[in-house]
């Protein structure tokens, strides 16, 4: 059996609750890290999602405690983070999920919307790192640190535009805290999903390419989960400053319109 490394650590989930029209990343990822024999401080702004998590955790036999925190206000990021010292005491992995976008088109967003999708998306991630990432140095064992950007940081962001800019930013920013806390031992990466939609759970085992998005398969809400587990891991020791994607392949497709079907067309007629 390969030995993850995450049994008896610690870790904090920030936006770990459940939302019925989500994903569920939060969900997945902290019901993933508890599996995997880590115990979960689970925030959420909703204190029935946090307290649901928690018990979705205890009742599979795992170790949960349920924090309440609007994570988009620093003084609350500091009070919620001395809340997880409180009952984990210290901290080694740190995955943050919050995030959303708004719709408009370029030439119409809004102040508002810009301001909005920053704050949700890009500078919670800034706030939460600054504080867990103090005291992962303060506590001088390193620990790996995981935010979820998204594969919108990478391409066009056709009419969401601040949730791109703001997911490229968050790509950004796990290079720069990797490169500054790497001499403390603190990994710092980033997951990039495609098209999770509301989970793809329903998905067939053993079909592939079934839309023209993604050459493999859209990945499901676990499949984010488990890459944010990977990098958390003692398999990713050695990762640090890197976004995982996870999209099914969907950024891999070419610029052309090339396919078996006219290959022959292509090889002159043969």
């Amino acid at each position: 059996m390969i030995d993850l490394g995450l049994e008896g650590k610690r870790a904090v989930v920030s936006g770990a609750g459940y939302l019925p029209a989500r994903a569920g990343h939060g969900r997945h990822t902290a019901l993933t890290l508890a599996a995997a024999g880590a115990a979960v401080a689970c925030i959420d702004i909703d204190e029935g999602r946090a307290d649901a998590i928690a018990r979705e955790i205890e009742d599979a036999g795992g170790v949960a405690y349920p924090i309440v925190a609007d994570m988009t206000r620093r003084d609350q990021v500091i009070r919620a983070i001395s809340a997880a010292l409180d009952v984990l005491g210290g901290i080694d992995v740190c995955i943050d999920i919050i995030g959303g976008a708004t719709w408009n088109a370029v030439g119409d967003v809004t102040p508002e919307e810009w301001n909005w999708t920053i704050e949700n998306n890009l500078t919670q991630v800034f706030i939460l790192f600054q504080v867990v990432g103090q005291q992962m140095v303060r506590q001088g064992t390193g620990g790996s640190m995981v935010a979820l950007a998204s594969v919108d940081g990478m391409v066009a962001a056709a009419y969401h535009a601040p949730y791109g800019a703001a997911k490229a930013g968050v790509i950004s920013l796990a290079k720069s805290f990797a490169y500054e806390l790497g001499r403390h031992g603190i990994r710092v990466n980033a997951v990039a999903p495609g098209n999770v939609g509301t989970g793809n759970d329903d998905q067939p085992e053993g079909v592939w390419a079934v839309d023209s998005i993604n050459p493999l398969i859209a990945p499901r809400a676990k499949d984010i989960a488990n890459a944010a587990l990977f990098l958390s891991s003692d398999l990713a020791a050695r990762i640090t400053g890197q976004t995982l994607i996870v999209d099914g392949g969907a950024i891999i497709r070419q610029a052309w319109t090339i396919t078996a079907e006219n290959l022959h067309l292509m090889r002159g007629g043969e």
